[in-house]
């Protein structure tokens, strides 16, 4: 599934679940995306989720694949409903496997109109 036909389905989720959809259609379907843990977290102005994630090689994956995809995620644009991604960070990487935080924050702006 291309970049921008990421479901609106995907965008109304909540927001952890949505990310992995959307790295999952980043990789091109070739990796096995896993939401580990999600906490809260808060600023004196934002409110929002810490996301950790897992993403491993399946086999249909090329070794330079991962690699691409960690080049890829900081300046993808993630589509979220009522949300916007703050901060995506490749925390460790190999060959076979990434490890991912993300920050997202809810959207003061949508937010209001909803």
């Amino acid at each position: 599934m291309p970049v921008d036909a990421v479901s609106l389905r995907a965008r109304q989720r909540d927001p952890g679940s949505s990310i992995a959809e959307q790295i999952q259609a980043l990789a091109g379907g070739r990796v096995r995306v896993t939401l580990e843990r999600e906490r809260p977290w808060a600023s004196i102005t934002f409110t929002g989720t810490r996301h950790s994630f897992v993403i491993e090689r399946t086999d249909a994956t090329a070794p330079d694949d991962m690699e691409n995809l960690a080049r890829a995620l900081p300046e993808h644009e993630f589509a979220m409903r009522a949300y916007f991604l703050a901060d995506i960070l490749v925390t460790n990487q190999s060959q076979s496997r990434l490890l991912v935080e993300a920050l997202s924050i809810i959207d003061p702006v949508t937010s209001c109109r909803d």
